[in-house]
């Protein structure tokens, strides 16, 4: 949910409900629980500050974005999004604009600071200067 409305977000001002349960349906199906839970979403992130309404009923606009000064919450958010994915890896500069976390300002970090801070991840470097991480088994 939260990454269909990042990426939305992404690429304009404003979203409707429409628009994000249309995504949702696209990747999981047309089925009425699909459209339902994502209200309910949608409205606990307008609840949380994470979206506000706009002037038009069904359309939400992205609010500020909350800063994470701490770098611990922001890597153990990148060990979030690794557990969601199924390989468990992705390369640092994608987890630092994850559209899943639109709602947040993460503070910009090298693959080496991430691994003196995280026991449960390792990086793994290739190309000239991309990093990927991976979350140790």
């Amino acid at each position: 949910m939260a990454r269909q409305t990042g990426r939305l977000l992404a690429l304009q001002d404003q979203v409707t409900q429409t628009q994000i349960i249309n995504r949702l349906k696209e990747q999981y199906g047309d089925r009425q629980t699909v459209s339902r839970y994502a209200r309910f979403v949608i409205r606990s992130f307008v609840a949380w500050g994470a979206l506000k309404d706009s002037e038009a009923k069904g359309c939400y606009e992205k609010a500020a974005p909350v800063s994470i000064a701490e770098p611990n919450l922001a890597i153990l958010m990148f060990e979030s999004a690794l557990l969601a994915t199924p390989e468990a890896k992705g390369a640092l500069g994608l987890l630092l604009n994850n559209p899943a976390f639109f709602p947040f300002q993460l503070p910009v970090m090298t693959g080496d600071f991430v691994s003196q801070r995280s026991d449960r991840i390792d990086v793994v470097r290739y190309g000239l200067d991309d990093e990927l991480l991976k979350l140790k088994i």
